[in-house]
């Protein structure tokens, strides 16, 4: 039987090891493949951490637009997760939630570019020009995020019967009779 302090050493050794691990994985050590292969199978946490580049990106935009003042980059970590917890809804599907990442990465850099632009006094013909492009372009991508995911949300939306459209049709054509009485509810049959 293995005794309550043999445990706490092996977990408080495990960090260390594993750190160790990741590091040289990350210096491009081959030889530790194997390991590396049954740490990131015994714990998903990892492979989704350090395989999460749309989170890496993210980082760096903050830091880009924030550089050392903490209460932007947080300011900005928040602003983010409210968009998209704002923008996912309730119930997101996978899709949604790989689309409102990139809407929200998307408004990033729009926005780091409009206050590029806004801070851009005394820069040359040339750097306002390229500065323009990249605000342009950073602009059509966000158009292109949010327009992918309102077509998403709708295409995900389920299609109404035949029976609700009939109703509704019926609903708007009874609504929009001037004088003459309308029965609720009835729909017109033709012989």
């Amino acid at each position: 039987m293995i005794s309550s302090e043999h445990r706490e050493a092996d977990l408080q050794r495990a960090p260390d090891e594993l750190a160790r691990l990741l590091k040289r994985a990350e210096q491009g050590d081959r030889s530790v493949l194997p390991e590396l292969r049954k740490a990131l199978d015994a714990d998903a946490n990892l492979w989704q951490h350090y395989g999460d580049l749309a989170a890496q990106a993210e980082a760096s935009l903050i830091l880009l637009a924030a550089g050392k003042n903490l209460l932007l980059a947080e300011s900005l970590q928040h602003k983010l997760r409210a968009l998209k917890d704002e923008l996912g809804g309730e119930s997101p599907s996978p899709l949604e939630r790989l689309l409102v990442e990139r809407t929200t990465a998307t408004w990033l850099q729009v926005s780091y570019f409009d206050g590029l632009w806004a801070q851009a006094k005394g820069a040359s013909e040339a750097q306002a020009k390229m500065l323009q492009r990249q605000q342009d372009a950073a602009h059509r991508r966000h158009l292109t995020a949010v327009k992918t995911l309102a077509t998403v949300r709708k295409l995900l939306t389920p299609t109404p019967s035949p029976i609700e459209i009939a109703t509704r049709l019926e609903g708007r054509r009874l609504a929009g009779r001037r004088g003459g009485l309308a029965i609720a509810g009835g729909v017109p049959v033709s012989n």
